[in-house]
C-alpha cells in the first residue's frame, strides 16, 4: 500500500515539473515579438528626416531688399552744365530691379541732374504740345548736357523707345534736347522705389527701378 502511494506521489511530482517547464517557454516566445516592433522604428525616423530636409530647403529664398524710395533725387548742383554729350540710353533687367543707363561721351565734368516722378501729360520741350507717357507712372530725368548737340555729335538713336528686354519700364522718351539740357521721360507700370548713381569708365547715369 505504501509502495502504491509512493508511486502515485512520484507521478504527481513529475506532472507538476512538466507544467513548470512548459510555462517557462512562454518568456522566450513573447520576447521574440519585441524585436519585430523595434525594427520598424528606423524606417519611420528616416521618413521624418527626409520631410524635414525638404521643408528647410524650400524656405531659404530671401526677398529682395528695399534700398530706394519714390522721392526726388538730385546731384549736389542739379543745374551744372557739361560739355559731355549723350552716347546711348539702354535698359536691362536684374533679379530685384530694372535699370536705365544714360551713357555719356566726350570731355568735361559730369553734368548736374535730377530725377523725380511727375504727372502726365509731359510737355515736349519749349512747345505748347503735351503728351502722355505709356504706363501708370512717369519719372522725369533732367541732365545739363546735349543728347546730341547742335552739330549732331553724340546719341544717334531714336527719341522714343519701347524697350523689349524689361517688364516694368514701358517707354523712354526724349521730351527735350535744347540749350544744353536734355530731358527723358520714363514710363513705368506703377510708381516704384528707385535709386540713382553716377558711374565712370565710361561716365553714365544709372537709375534702378525696384521690382522685388
Amino acid at each position: 500500500m505504501r509502495i502504491h502511494r509512493l508511486a502515485v506521489a512520484l507521478l504527481l511530482f513529475a506532472a507538476c515539473s512538466s507544467d513548470k517547464a512548459t510555462s517557462g517557454t512562454t518568456g522566450p516566445v513573447d520576447s521574440t515579438t519585441v524585436p519585430v516592433t523595434t525594427t520598424i522604428l528606423p524606417a519611420t525616423t528616416a521618413a521624418d528626416t527626409t520631410t524635414s530636409t525638404t521643408s528647410t530647403t524650400t524656405s531659404t529664398t530671401a526677398p529682395c531688399a528695399v534700398s530706394g524710395d519714390v522721392s526726388k533725387k538730385e546731384s549736389s548742383d542739379p543745374l551744372a552744365m557739361s560739355s559731355l554729350v549723350g552716347a546711348d540710353i539702354r535698359t536691362g533687367t536684374h533679379p530685384c530691379f530694372e535699370r536705365i543707363v544714360i551713357e555719356l561721351e566726350g570731355s568735361g565734368d559730369f553734368p548736374g541732374w535730377w530725377v523725380e516722378y511727375v504727372d502726365d501729360p509731359v510737355r515736349l520741350g519749349e512747345s505748347d504740345e503735351f503728351v502722355d507717357i505709356t504706363g501708370n507712372a512717369t519719372l522725369l530725368v533732367r541732365m545739363g548736357m546735349w543728347m546730341p548737340d547742335m552739330e549732331g555729335n553724340g546719341y544717334p538713336g531714336p527719341a522714343q523707345v519701347f524697350p523689349t528686354n524689361v517688364s516694368h519700364i514701358l517707354e523712354l522718351r526724349n521730351t527735350e534736347n535744347w540749350e544744353g539740357v536734355t530731358l527723358w521721360a520714363i514710363g513705368l507700370d506703377s510708381k516704384r522705389p528707385f535709386t540713382v548713381s553716377v558711374l565712370t569708365g565710361p561716365p553714365r547715369l544709372v537709375i534702378d527701378i525696384e521690382t522685388g
